[in-house]
Formats: C-alpha cells, sequence, structure tokens
C-alpha cells in the first residue's frame, strides 16, 4: 500500500472538487440543462450547484449519486477524470 503525503493530499483535496466540478458543469451543459434545472433534479439551490461546479464545496456522496442519476449515468462515468 501507498502512503500519501500531506502535500499529495492536500493536492488531492484541492484539485478533487474543482475536477469533478467541471465534470459536472460539462455533462450539465451536453444535456442542455441550466443550474437551476439541475440543482431542482437533485433538491439543491442553484448557488450551492454554482459552488460545486467551481470546486468550492465538495458534495457528500448522496448529493454526487443524485447527481449522476440526474444526469442519467452511472457512477463510473461521472468520475471519469485524471487523478
Amino acid at each position: 500500500m501507498t502512503q500519501l503525503s500531506d502535500k499529495r493530499l492536500n493536492d488531492l483535496k484541492d484539485s478533487i472538487p474543482k475536477k469533478m466540478g467541471n465534470r459536472i458543469k460539462d455533462l450539465r451543459n451536453e444535456r442542455g440543462l441550466t443550474q437551476t434545472e439541475l440543482a431542482e433534479l437533485v433538491g439543491k439551490d442553484r448557488q450551492y450547484l454554482y459552488k460545486i461546479e467551481k470546486g468550492k464545496v465538495t458534495p457528500n456522496i448522496v448529493t454526487i449519486t443524485a447527481l449522476a442519476i440526474a444526469l442519467e449515468i452511472s457512477l463510473n462515468e461521472l468520475f471519469d477524470f485524471k487523478i
């Protein structure tokens, strides 16, 4: 097993929310949804979805799953980005 250094862990804490946010934004745009429409589909407000897309907040696993369902993709597809 590989132990993560503090620097690597901090890099992940910074980069993963941004990559996830970009992925959600791209998928939302591909489906022709506005932030408001997607937010309503998952029971969140538009401002929260904006913060997710900008990588300013890290959504919990339930919200991530709800986004995948609303975007009609699997969790594997949602996490299809390089670490």
